[in-house]
């Protein structure tokens, strides 16, 4: 079979008016004989809505039940995109993560997957279906539901289009592709054509909105190159794969480029102060023990013979640095 994954992003089906466009360009691949999956977002802000009316209900909601929650968004856009297709003639079934197989690990609000269970999506297939999964969310073994984290719809279409060893995978937005920085700063900032998994990874990791880092990752493993488009145009966009192997032409040999340039929001500094602590080694093992446990994301860590320097979240700084708190100081007096 020759498949295409399709991925479309919150603002590419906020109404019905661009649901009818993508319904138009799925069944232009149908027309050129592909088989189709396409994996979406919950529409506009819906996840954000969502968030704030959990905490108007409750002023400490439980992960499991926030996961829960917000998984409802991407099911609307499942069954709204389903139906149309299903009345424009088009056989089409919706799934939600669980029917689609992805099985991840049980840490509510930014679980990781395990397995792809492909064989339901490959049978909807083989029975000529469109069809429509639900990003952002998984299934654990215990038969809870879980979320992949923000832009976790990204990672359910790399990792599908990887597990069925799809054609193509195609990441739509509302932007053309992937630009030397965020156009929205800097206007004259230019479409950048082919970038190697590792040079996004990096762009991702330090700030990047266009893709998830995790899904670059995914990418890379199973070497399945990634569209980034606009979901409203022709516009070729932009390629995401390995480098220039040694059949394309190159430039030169050593060639020293800068690809593009980002920036981070919503980022606290923590600092850990003491008497020659670079060497300290226990004190090392116990950041990253305690970052492990709670899955706090550490961006950056630099070090001094004084002090250890570390950038996370600013969501999570004050949680992360009362446990390191309690572990590097109240438990050694």
């Amino acid at each position: 079979m020759n498949i295409v994954v399709q991925k479309y992003g919150g603002s590419s089906v906020d109404s019905k008016e661009k649901l009818e466009k993508i319904c138009d360009r799925i069944i232009e691949y149908k027309q050129k004989g592909y088989k189709v999956v396409i994996v979406v977002s919950a529409q506009g802000k819906t996840t954000d809505n969502l968030l704030n009316k959990a905490y108007e209900y409750s002023s400490n909601p439980s992960k499991r039940e926030l996961d829960l929650l917000l998984s409802t968004g991407e099911l609307q856009t499942v069954s709204l995109l389903t139906m149309m297709l299903n009345d424009k003639g088009h056989l089409a079934v919706g799934l939600t993560g669980e029917q689609a197989g992805i099985i991840s690990t049980s840490t509510y609000g930014e679980a990781r997957i395990k397995q792809i269970c492909e064989q339901n999506i490959l049978n909807y297939l083989k029975e000529d279906n469109i069809v429509v999964v639900a990003g952002f969310q998984a299934v654990d073994r215990f038969g809870n539901i879980t979320t992949l984290g923000r832009g976790g719809s990204d990672l359910s279409a790399v990792a599908i289009a990887s597990s069925i060893h799809a054609d193509k995978c195609e990441i739509y937005s509302d932007i053309d592709g992937i630009f030397t920085a965020d156009p929205k700063i800097i206007t004259k900032a230019k479409l950048i054509k082919k970038i190697s998994y590792d040079e996004m990874l990096e762009a991702s990791s330090s700030g990047a909105k266009v893709m998830h880092n995790r899904s670059i990752l995914v990418g890379k493993k199973y070497k399945m190159p990634i569209k980034v488009k606009n979901s409203l145009t022709r516009f070729r966009g932009s390629i995401i794969k390995e480098k220039s192997n040694q059949n394309e032409v190159c430039d030169y040999i050593e060639k020293s480029k800068v690809k593009l340039i980002t920036k981070r929001d919503n980022v606290t500094e923590i600092s850990i102060i003491g008497e020659m602590i670079m060497s300290n080694k226990q004190v090392i093992h116990s950041i990253y023990k305690i970052a492990y446990k709670e899955n706090v994301q550490i961006y950056m860590i630099t070090f001094s013979e004084l002090a250890i320097h570390i950038l996370v979240d600013s969501k999570n700084a004050e949680s992360f640095m009362k446990l390191v708190h309690n572990e590097l100081i109240e438990k050694t007096k």
